[in-house]
């Protein structure tokens, strides 16, 4: 195992489900959204995004921290293990740790290749694009976007258009095309 802060250990680990003990009943998110999420786990076998586990009191049990709708993915899926993330601490040990593993998961976008944005910069200054077809733009931000033509890079395109809003932008027009 790897130390984590104060000598904690931690590592991912791939657990049968029945090692998981949860908390609550349902995650809440809709069904469809968690077929979407169990048909893929079937297709790729295993599952990309780690929940987060804490050691309990029993051997061979975990506690569930985070990541329900990956679990309940799993169950519909029949798969019958998943990986997780093991924090080796009891559970309010471990949740301190949670508080930053979601504040840096909020960091961890993907990485827009020089290709997209040329591509997307393109897009937005070519006079013959229907900008309203990039997903979130109604009328008034292409009208915003015209306004505010020609776009010479990334930065001038989030200094012009926003910076979060616009990188928006370019992941829905990326992920719409691809």
């Amino acid at each position: 195992m790897v130390k984590l802060y104060k000598g904690i250990e931690n590592q991912p680990i791939f657990l049968v489900l029945n090692e998981i003990e949860v908390g609550q009943e349902t995650s809440g998110i809709s069904k469809s959204v968690l077929q979407k999420i169990s048909n893929n786990l079937k297709t790729f076998g295993c599952n990309f995004s780690l929940p987060i586990v804490c050691i309990t009191d029993e051997e061979d049990k975990y506690h569930l921290l985070t990541g329900l709708p990956i679990y309940e993915a799993a169950l519909m899926a029949g798969i019958d293990r998943i990986w997780v993330f093991l924090i080796a601490a009891n559970q309010p040990d471990a949740e301190k740790f949670i508080e930053q593993a979601l504040l840096q998961s909020k960091l961890n976008d993907r990485v827009i290749e020089p290709e997209h944005m040329k591509d997307f910069l393109e897009f937005l200054n070519n006079t013959k694009s229907d900008l309203t077809q990039i997903p979130g733009v109604k009328d008034g931000y292409a009208k915003l976007i015209l306004g505010k033509r020609p776009y010479t890079s990334q930065e001038d395109m989030q200094k012009k258009l926003g910076a979060k809003r616009s990188l928006n932008w370019l992941k829905a027009h990326k992920q719409k095309n691809s």
